[in-house]
Formats: C-alpha cells, sequence, structure tokens
C-alpha cells in the first residue's frame, strides 16, 4: 500500500512537472514583463491570458499581446521572443521594434502592430497568414516580395503626418495571391494581384505622375480612396477584371477630349462615389464603360443624364444624389428580362413627365422636379410604401407627394390573351397591363397568389410579362384566378397547352438492332407518365418510348440499316391531345471508318481513321481471319498492331469492327502497304524517275515505262455529258457513267445515271466544270487542258507532272445520303474509242489488262495501229485522308471500257484522272497500211490515274477528283495503265 501510494504521487509530480512552461520561456516572460511594468496574477503564467496565452497543456506559450507607453515607446528587446518555440501570435502597441524580431520568429501565423516604430519593413516572413499594421512607423520602402504569400494583410494611419514616403517595390514576378488587402500606398506601380478584395488608399506623399501605370488585376472588389493626397490624379491604364471597382473621394484630372477608358475591363461594377473631374467642361460625362453592367456615380457633382448609350447597355445605373438638369430621360420598351434597367436619379433637379415606357423598368425618380400624370402602372401601386418612396417628392398632378391614403383608383389588371403553357417545362409566360413590378421592389411579400392553389408567379417584364412557374402542376385546368395583394384585384388567367417541342436530338447506336434517340423538348408528357402516353415517329418508323420525363423522351427504332436523310420528327402528347412536328437530319451513328493506314506485309501498325463514341467497352478489331491487337483509341482514331500477311489470309481483306457490343465491318477493304517499283528497263526506260512505283517522265515522254514520245497537239471537244479528244482521224470520250451504292452483300440498292450535266466553262484558262445533284448530294468534276509548259501535282502523297496537252479531270463527291450504315459507293467512268470515218481496214479491237490480284494495274485496247493504255492508283481522300481503293473493269465492249472505282464510307470522297496523246516508236503491223513512210506511228494513250486529290470545295460546287492519262493517236487504240507493284510467287 505504501508503494502504491508512492508510486501515485510519483506520477502525479511527473505530470505535473511535465505540464509546466520549459524554463526558457518563464525567463523570457520574466524579461517582458519588467520591461512593459507588468505583473502576473498570483505569479502564474499562464494565468494573465491578456498578456500570454498558454496551448491548454500549459506547456507553451501561442499568444502574446503587450502595450507600452503611449509617447515614449517601449523598446522590445532583442534575443527574447526567439525563446517562444510555437507562438503563433503577437499583438505588440506603442512599441519599438528591432529587424532582429522578425527573424527570431519564421513560423509566427499572425502579427499585429499598432503605433509601432520598425526600422524596415520586413522582408521575408514566409509563415504569415495575418499582418495587421496601424500607425507604423518604418524607413525605407515596402517590396512584393515581403508580404507575397500572406493572406490578410493591413497598412493603415490615422493620419498623413504618421507615415513616411514609402515606395512599392517591384521585385517578384509573381502576383499576388492576398485573400484581402487594406493598404495606404504612395504609388501604384506595376500593381499585380488576384485576390478577394482590396482597399487602396493614397497616401501623403503619393506619386501621381507615375501611378496607375500598369496597375493589373484579378479577384474580387477593389476600393480606391483618395485619404491624404487630396490632389487630382490621373488613370491612364487600369487592366484587368473585377466584380466590382468603387472609387471614392477621388480628384480625377483628364487632358482635353479624353476619357477614363474602360473598354477592354472585365470589370462588372464600377463605382464613384463624392469624386470630381469625371465630366469636361461642357458637363458631359468622359468615361467609356465597355463591359459594365452596373454604373453608380453619387454625389460627384454631374450637371448632365449620360447619352442614351448608357441605357443600352447597363442593366443598373444609379446617378442619384448629383445636380443634374435636364428632362427625365426616354426609355424602350424591353423585349426580354435581360432589356430591363434599374435606373436611381433621385436627389436631383430632373423635371419633364413619365409615359408608359417608364413602367416596364425599375425606375426610382423620388426627389426632382417631375409633372404631370402618373402613368396607370404607378396608380395600381401606390398602396405599396414602397413604391411611393420611390416617386415622392415630385409634384404629379394626380399624387400628392408623402401621401399614405385617397389614391387614384386603378383602372384595373389584364392579361393579353392566354398563357401558352408547355407542359413539363420550369416556367411558362404570358403577357398583361399593370401587373406591377418586380417582388424584390414590393414591401408585401406574396403580393401575386392563385386559385386553384400551389402555381406561383412572378414579374418577368415590369407591367408586361407575367412568370408562371412550374406550370406541369396546371394540367388539365384550363383557368385561374389571380389575386394581386396591390392593388387587391382579381383576374382571370386562361391557359392553353402548346404543342410538343423538339429543341434538340442526339443519337446512339442500340446494338445491332437500331438506334437510340435522345430527345429534349417541352410540352412531353410530365415525369410520372407512362411510354404509352406518348408516341414518337421517324417519318413513319416508330420510336419506342422508354423514359418520358417532362422535357426528355428516350426512344428505340427497331432498324439496323435506318438511311441518312432529314427525317419528319412527330411527337403526340397523349395527355394534351397535341401533336408537334420537326425536322432532324440523321447521319451516320459510330462506329465506323471512312480511312486507314496500314504497314509492309512483314506486319506492324495500322491506324482507323473513323468514328468510335466514347465508351470503348470490349473493342476489339478482326481483319480477314486475324486479330489487329488495339494498341490506343479513342473518339476519331483507333491504332492496333497487327501480324504479317500469312496471319489474314487473302487480300483485299474484310474488316471488323466492336465496340460496346455495336460492330460494323465491310467487305473486300484491307490491304498491306506493297514495296512499289516503276516499269521498264531500265526503270522508266532511262527517261524519267521513279516516283513510288509511278515514273515521272522527262519532256517529251510519257507513257506507263516513258516509252512513247508525247505529242500535244490534239483537238478536244465537250457537250453536257462527254468530253472529247481528238487525233489522227480518232477520238477518245470519257464521262462518269453512273454512281451506285453497294450494301454489304455486295447488291446495287441505289443507282444514279448521268444522263445530263450542267457544263459551266471558265472564261479565263482551258478549263470546264461539270456538275450533277442527286437528292442533296452535288457530284461534279473539272477538266483542265494543260498548256505551254509541265504542270506539277501532287495526289495522296504522291508527285506527277503532266505535259502540255494532257487533260486533268479532279471529280468530288460530297453529302451522300446513304440508305445504310455499312453501304459504301461505287463510281463508273466510261471510256471509248471510234472512227472519225469509216475505214474497211480498220481492225477489231484487242484487250488486255494485267493486274497483281487485287486491283486492276493496267489495260490496253489495241485498235489498228494505235493503242490507249490506262494506268490505276488503287488510292482515294476520303475526308481529307488517303485509303485504300479498289479499280477493276465492271463491263468492256469492243471499243469500250467500263472502270469501277469502290469508294469507303466519307462525306466527301476525291478521284482525279488525266489524260494525254502519244507516239509509239514500235508500230503494230497492219496490212492495209501500204505507206509507211518510218516506223513512227502515232499512239493515243488513255492515262487514268485514279485516286484522292484531297479534301477541296469551291464554294458552292464540290469538285470529284480523278486522274487519268488518255493518249489519241491517228491510228486509234486506247491502253489504260496502272503502276506495278511487286508480287510474291
Amino acid at each position: 500500500m505504501k508503494f502504491g501510494t508512492f508510486f501515485l504521487f510519483l506520477f502525479l509530480f511527473i505530470s505535473i512537472s511535465s505540464c509546466e512552461l520549459p524554463l526558457k520561456e518563464k525567463q523570457a516572460i520574466d524579461t517582458l514583463l519588467q520591461i512593459y511594468g507588468l505583473n502576473l496574477i498570483n505569479g502564474d503564467y499562464c494565468g494573465s491570458p491578456q498578456y500570454f496565452v498558454c496551448n491548454f497543456e500549459n506547456t507553451t506559450i501561442t499568444e502574446i499581446s503587450l502595450s507600452g507607453n503611449e509617447i515614449n515607446k517601449t523598446i522590445f528587446p532583442d534575443g527574447v521572443i526567439g525563446n517562444f518555440s510555437f507562438i503563433n501570435k503577437v499583438k505588440l502597441s506603442n512599441s519599438n521594434i528591432s529587424n532582429a524580431f522578425f527573424s527570431e520568429l519564421q513560423t509566427t501565423r499572425n502579427f499585429q502592430f499598432d503605433n509601432c516604430f520598425i526600422p524596415k519593413f520586413p522582408t521575408f516572413l514566409p509563415y504569415v497568414q495575418v499582418l495587421y499594421m496601424n500607425d507604423v512607423f518604418f524607413n525605407g520602402n515596402i517590396n512584393y516580395s515581403s508580404f507575397s504569400a500572406i493572406g490578410n494583410f493591413t497598412l493603415i494611419y490615422s493620419s498623413g503626418d504618421l507615415m513616411t514616403d514609402y515606395q512599392l517595390i517591384d521585385d517578384s514576378p509573381l502576383y499576388f495571391v492576398i485573400s484581402n488587402i487594406k493598404i495606404v500606398l504612395n504609388n501604384i506601380i506595376d500593381f499585380q494581384y488576384s485576390l478577394q478584395k482590396i482597399e487602396i488608399y493614397l497616401g501623403k506623399y503619393f506619386n501621381n505622375s507615375d501611378s496607375f501605370r500598369n496597375m493589373s488585376f484579378t479577384g474580387g472588389p477593389i476600393f480606391i480612396s483618395d485619404l491624404y493626397y487630396n490632389k487630382p490624379i490621373e488613370i491612364t491604364n487600369l487592366i484587368g477584371q473585377s466584380v466590382i471597382l468603387n472609387f471614392a473621394n477621388v480628384q480625377f484630372s483628364l487632358p482635353d477630349n479624353s476619357y477614363m477608358d474602360f473598354t477592354f475591363h472585365l470589370v462588372s461594377s464600377l463605382i464613384f462615389t463624392n469624386c470630381s473631374g469625371l465630366t469636361n467642361s461642357n458637363g458631359d460625362l468622359m468615361i467609356k464603360i465597355g463591359s459594365v453592367k452596373t454604373l453608380t456615380i453619387t454625389n460627384s457633382k454631374l450637371k448632365k443624364i449620360p447619352p442614351f448609350s448608357f441605357y443600352k447597355t447597363l442593366s443598373s445605373l444609379d446617378i442619384s444624389k448629383n445636380n443634374i438638369i435636364g428632362q427625365i430621360p426616354e426609355l424602350y420598351e424591353p423585349m426580354n428580362a435581360s432589356q430591363i434597367i434599374g435606373i436611381n436619379l433621385s436627389g436631383n433637379k430632373i423635371s419633364g413627365e413619365l409615359n408608359q415606357n417608364h413602367c416596364y423598368h425599375n425606375l426610382n425618380i423620388s426627389n426632382n422636379q417631375l409633372t404631370g400624370k402618373l402613368p396607370m402602372c404607378f396608380i395600381c401601386q401606390l398602396n405599396d410604401p414602397l413604391l411611393r418612396y420611390r416617386i415622392n417628392g415630385n409634384n404629379f398632378e394626380n399624387y400628392i407627394s408623402n401621401s399614405e391614403n385617397n389614391f387614384p383608383i386603378c383602372s384595373g389588371i389584364s392579361f393579353i390573351g392566354d398563357a401558352l403553357i408547355e407542359v413539363g417545362t420550369t416556367n411558362s409566360f404570358i403577357n398583361g397591363t399593370n401587373l406591377g413590378w418586380e417582388s424584390i421592389y414590393y414591401s408585401i411579400p406574396g403580393q401575386i397568389l392563385s386559385d386553384p392553389l400551389g402555381l406561383f408567379f412572378s414579374v418577368e417584364i415590369p407591367n408586361k410579362v407575367l412568370r408562371i412557374s412550374d406550370p406541369k402542376k396546371l394540367f388539365p385546368i384550363d383557368k385561374a384566378i389571380v389575386n394581386f395583394a396591390i392593388p387587391n384585384i382579381n383576374v382571370t388567367m386562361h391557359f392553353k397547352y402548346s404543342e410538343p417541342k423538339v429543341y434538340a436530338i442526339t443519337v446512339y447506336p442500340y446494338y445491332n438492332l437500331g438506334y437510340l434517340f435522345l430527345i429534349n423538348g417541352a410540352s412531353f408528357p410530365s415525369q410520372n407518365s407512362t411510354s404509352s402516353r406518348v408516341s414518337v415517329k421517324f417519318d413513319n418508323f416508330d420510336c419506342e418510348p422508354t423514359i418520358v420525363a417532362g422535357i426528355v423522351i428516350e426512344c428505340i427504332v427497331y432498324k439496323s440499316q435506318l438511311a441518312e436523310k432529314i427525317y419528319t420528327v412527330s411527337i403526340t402528347n397523349e395527355q394534351t391531345r397535341k401533336t408537334g412536328f420537326s425536322k432532324y437530319k440523321f447521319e451516320r451513328v459510330y462506329p465506323f471508318v471512312y480511312a486507314y493506314s496500314s504497314p509492309t506485309k512483314i506486319g506492324g501498325v495500322v491506324t482507323f481513321f473513323g468514328s468510335y463514341g466514347s465508351v470503348f467497352t470490349n473493342a476489339t478489331i478482326k481483319i480477314g481471319k486475324g486479330t489487329c491487337e488495339i494498341i490506343n483509341i479513342n473518339s476519331t482514331v483507333i491504332t492496333c498492331n497487327l501480324a504479317g500477311a500469312n496471319s489474314i489470309g487473302p487480300s483485299p481483306a474484310n474488316v471488323s469492327i466492336t465496340i460496346n457490343q455495336v460492330n460494323w465491318f465491310v467487305n473486300d477493304y484491307f490491304i498491306y502497304n506493297e514495296d512499289n517499283i516503276c516499269p521498264g528497263t531500265p526503270e522508266c526506260s532511262g527517261n524519267g524517275i521513279c516516283f513510288s512505283g509511278y515514273c515521272a517522265c522527262s519532256n517529251g515522254y510519257s507513257g506507263i515505262k516513258c516509252d512513247k514520245i508525247f505529242t500535244g497537239d490534239i483537238e478536244v471537244k465537250k457537250n453536257d455529258t462527254l468530253t472529247e479528244m481528238i487525233k489522227n482521224g480518232y477520238s477518245f470520250g470519257f464521262s462518269i457513267r453512273d454512281i451506285r451504292e453497294i450494301d454489304f452483300d455486295g447488291k446495287t440498292v441505289r443507282q444514279h445515271n448521268f444522263t445530263s450535266w450542267t457544263l459551266t466553262p471558265d472564261s479565263t484558262i482551258m478549263k470546264w466544270t461539270y456538275v450533277n445533284k442527286f437528292e442533296n448530294s452535288i457530284i461534279s468534276y473539272t477538266v483542265e487542258q494543260i498548256t505551254g509548259a509541265p504542270k506539277n501535282y501532287t495526289f495522296a502523297g504522291e508527285q506527277f507532272t503532266l505535259q502540255p496537252g494532257s487533260l486533268k479531270l479532279s471529280a468530288n463527291i460530297s453529302n451522300w445520303e446513304y440508305l445504310g450504315s455499312l453501304n459504301t459507293l461505287q463510281l463508273q467512268i466510261h471510256s471509248s474509242v471510234k472512227a472519225q470515218q469509216e475505214n474497211e481496214c480498220e481492225q477489231k479491237s484487242e484487250i488486255q489488262s494485267n493486274g497483281n490480284g487485287v486491283s486492276l494495274n493496267y489495260i490496253t485496247i489495241q485498235k489498228d495501229k494505235n493503242v490507249f493504255s490506262g494506268r490505276f492508283i488503287d488510292k482515294v481522300v476520303s475526308d481529307g485522308r488517303p485509303t485504300f481503293s479498289k479499280v477493276s473493269i465492271s463491263e468492256q465492249t469492243e471499243d469500250s471500257i467500263t472502270v469501277s472505282i469502290s469508294l469507303p464510307y466519307c462525306k466527301e470522297c476525291l478521284i482525279d484522272p488525266d489524260f494525254s496523246v502519244m507516239i509509239n516508236p514500235n508500230p503494230i503491223f497492219n496490212p492495209c497500211d501500204n505507206d509507211q513512210p518510218s516506223n513512227l506511228k502515232w499512239i493515243i494513250p488513255v492515262s487514268v490515274i485514279l485516286g484522292l486529290l484531297g479534301l477541296f470545295a469551291i464554294f458552292v460546287i464540290v469538285f470529284f477528283l480523278a486522274r487519268d492519262r488518255i493518249y489519241i493517236s491517228k491510228k486509234g487504240g486506247i491502253i489504260l495503265l496502272k503502276k506495278q507493284k511487286k508480287t510474291s510467287t
């Protein structure tokens, strides 16, 4: 028992001992008590919280508050304050403080100084959150960096005689990050800050010539007041944005005919109180307000009402308590609530009469010299004391100022027409007369009531438009009694219900079954309605509702291949028995691909360009028999890694992409990027340079191998369907015959034949354009004759040169509306040859073709001694990107060839052929040709280089680009050629 008592006392002793202040803090307190002439209460260091505040455990001092001699300031000793290791707040009055004081307290959060002396403004206060200085004398200047991290900073003086000529020095590129600042300044140069609130007072030594030069501000209200300077100042460049910019007691000085320009400021409210110098010698207000919405100029000796432009841009204008003389301004009738102006003209000498347009704004015209009769809108509201306060102090004929009864009789309140109710919306509106002002200006709450109860009314435009909140509560009633508490009048309001309206439609794929439409609008059945109370149709297709929620309908069209076109959307609200109609243009919905880039046959990265939505759940890509492992996917691009050619099977391969359980696929679409070589031995017959498998021939040569001698003296004829090149008694004609839409099974589901074109010649160059419109799609092509010198072109990343005498065709298909989301296009280009005169020795045509098993390489037609050749580039430009395009012969006769070009899904597709004439140095023997002076024979090769040239449109006419080369000889023949490619064994 004795041992237990001993240990108990030992524990208490240790506990009590551990809760005492450290010895160094006690000694520091003793020193400060002696210097400041203070005594502890009962000798308890933590028992005098008016001087020293301890923490909860009494183990350290957290706050010090000391006041010295007001006349002869007490000297705060050095080397003392640093003994308080955990002090958070120091409050000193009537004290002299050395700069060593601040270096000893690196972690203190709160300093408050009143009537103190500091040799220099502290230069480093890294942890200070609050710095309060009242009547603090210091030498030198203030640096930005001294308080750039302070949350709240105050530097004020009760008299200008107590401050020195300190300046604000910019020694930091950082903006202020202060929450609140209140400071007396002698200059404002390059003052930059971002804060919640700032108050700036002009000091005794304010430097007007340099100040406000580049003041930049971002944040909350700014208050600038002249406290001790009392001389005119000039503001030349205030930059920034703030909620409120407030000037008080400032004498402004403006050069002649200059303005205080706030045009480039993002200030919402501009206030001038008891300021001068805002007008010129004629009394005109010299301020440009820019985007300011609220302008207040009070007690500032204005003599004129600002010009009408102020009323057009401001939402509130207060020019009360000035010395304005003149007629009350004319106001416009507002068409919506944003045009309402709050105008305070009180306390001036304004005369004139009020009119009806003054009823539509929030007007305070008290204590002026207005006469005439109050309009009825004011008469009907005279029972409201607040309204009377806003018109008292004038000389109206039908109202005695400051009267409280015996008012003129209100003629009544009326509604104009019926309230058009959009069921399911938040608000509806009705026009009327004498409806009163906004509720915030009434002194009686709940001034507009209704029977049946539950409706809430408010004034949208004073005395003109009433807002009906939450009108869905009205259905199915057709009228209500509305009571206006002021002037206690009941008015019957009639309702009619609007037909459903559509504001926006968003579409999503619904698996592979159809499409889900999200329709936003108004006057749909209420949220508690079942789907059977609304019906939705896209033309004749039913859209089955799944959600009906007042302003939203979600429904599904169960049709997997929905045609791209403009649909008539009809929505019937079975509650109101109203049907609304709107137009909606449906376009293909993700996922789909319009172009891709591929690796070589060894495999690598494939990039698919298209549309893939925003949710990429379980995304997979199949190419032929293989899988392309996805590397990255976003809404417009997919990259994936594909193995070599053996992994996918025959080319071109099918492609299938599945995203979020929705599948897209296309047949015969993917090929590897093959290494191309040029024909000829040596390449290009030594008469040209090889570019990506295409021979760029030297001047004077042409053909697939640059083995033909070029001639450009051809005759060109054209009509509204055909362009012809004539040479040596033979004519080669070319035209775009038709366009076909092909479904995923390869069947033609739609075909448009080009029986006639609109031909538009260009008078300035050898160029003409054919245009044909099919439904909402425009198909056009332009033919240009190359003259003078060779001309360089770039197509799908490949360069080539056309010789003079060539014809270049540039064609465009734009805005084709597809019948199904998996459909593609085929374009048919027809070429034919005929003799200008009958020839009994004319041989039959011999047609040959060659390819690599994927796409047509070239074809030839031999006619007598004339050979027409054509070459094809298996690329098109789909929506701005080159991609594979299969070229094949779809039809041929003895004297004609029709080439089919497969186009992927695109909103704009371009191809680009060109045509020219050459001489064949190796003639073909013709037994009927008995006169052969030389081995040179005329050849007309027709070179149809087909591929995409890049997206371009010429204003309204969009061009369908294609490049073919055609060569016409007097001895006939057509050759269509394509670049050679390496083929595997």
